[in-house]
């Protein structure tokens, strides 16, 4: 497996703190976004991503007091299909050290409402549905443009067993695409710690979309 981007290193706000992520909001105890795990990333603000110039890849990220928020967009047709093909790896260190220990693989081998979920836990790697309840969720979709957008929601609970530990913690996250050849890239960001109103549930896979997108 080889890297193709190291995405941002996060502070955790205290979650009855503003956030320095956006300094136009002032946040105290709500997300300003109302979350909708769907694969459509219209409800982030623009401002809120991130872009990895080398692939044109977009990131952001955001959390309320349960759940941390993150968002990924592919604009190009190669990473696309080596996404879908060979998987993606999210990586989440709470520490910040950028270890990979602990993480998301998706898709798995291929099927897109599949992901296998590693180091949350003492028990071996888990191969589950991406709208599994009480764990983390994935959605997908493509848009207009044959722009790929890959949401994750995150039970701040599956990070660490007291989530006020979280407060003002910084934590790496970092993608590697499987069987890429690139550089990788560093960026910061600082999450909000504030509850929101709902949570979406995934989107179920276009397969149509697939098809046309991963042959």
């Amino acid at each position: 497996m080889k890297s193709i981007f190291i995405l941002p290193l996060i502070t955790l706000n205290g979650f009855l703190e503003p956030s320095i992520h956006d300094s136009t909001i002032n946040q105290t105890d709500t997300t300003s976004i109302i979350h909708s795990l769907d694969g459509n990333i219209s409800e982030w603000p623009s401002e809120k991503f991130i872009t990895y110039k080398e692939t044109r890849t977009r990131f952001a990220t955001d959390n309320d007091a349960e759940v941390l928020f993150l968002a990924l967009t592919i604009t190009d047709i190669t990473t696309q299909k080596k996404i879908m093909q060979s998987g993606i790896n999210l990586y989440i260190d709470t520490k910040g050290k950028k270890k990979e220990n602990t993480g998301i693989d998706y898709p798995v081998a291929g099927n897109p409402a599949s992901m296998r979920l590693f180091g949350f836990s003492d028990t071996e790697p888990a191969i589950l549905s991406i709208s599994s309840e009480g764990t983390v969720n994935i959605a997908f979709s493509w848009d207009s443009s044959n722009v790929l957008h890959i949401e994750y929601n995150i039970p701040l609970k599956m990070l660490e067993k007291t989530v006020t530990g979280l407060n003002n913690k910084k934590i790496s996250v970092g993608w590697k695409l499987n069987e890429a050849d690139m550089n990788n890239a560093l960026a910061t960001s600082q999450l909000n710690a504030v509850p929101s109103g709902g949570r979406g549930r995934a989107a179920a896979p276009n397969r149509n979309v697939l098809k046309n997108n991963c042959v």
